[in-house]
């Protein structure tokens, strides 16, 4: 993975956790405030069916925020694992160039 890509990975899934957290803010205060699509003219079969789909919706926003989360995290580790690498390179030049012998 190159370096444009990578920001690009960061980039998608940050915004991706931004409209997650939107949708989970707007799930919570649903259920919090009970305010779930049911009217009294409903059957309880078609009440039960109203509690199931916001808790599937609620179920695939968290899903998809823990999948950008997840993308961030192996994109930053990426990161971190490529300049620890670089550091590493660094470090063994000058003893490379002494036949590895230190004095």
């Amino acid at each position: 993975m190159n370096r444009g890509n990578r920001w690009l990975a960061i980039l998608v899934a940050v915004a991706g956790m931004g409209v997650c957290l939107v949708a989970l803010v707007g799930f919570v205060l649903t259920v919090l405030s009970n305010n779930l699509p049911w009217h009294q003219a409903r059957t309880v079969r078609e009440y039960y069916q109203a509690v199931g789909e916001s808790y599937s919706q609620g179920f695939t926003v968290g899903f998809f925020l823990c999948f950008f989360m997840t993308m961030i995290a192996v994109t930053i580790s990426t990161l971190f694992d490529r300049r620890q690498k670089t550091r590493l390179r660094m470090a063994r030049s000058p003893l490379e160039e002494h036949g590895g012998h230190s004095c």
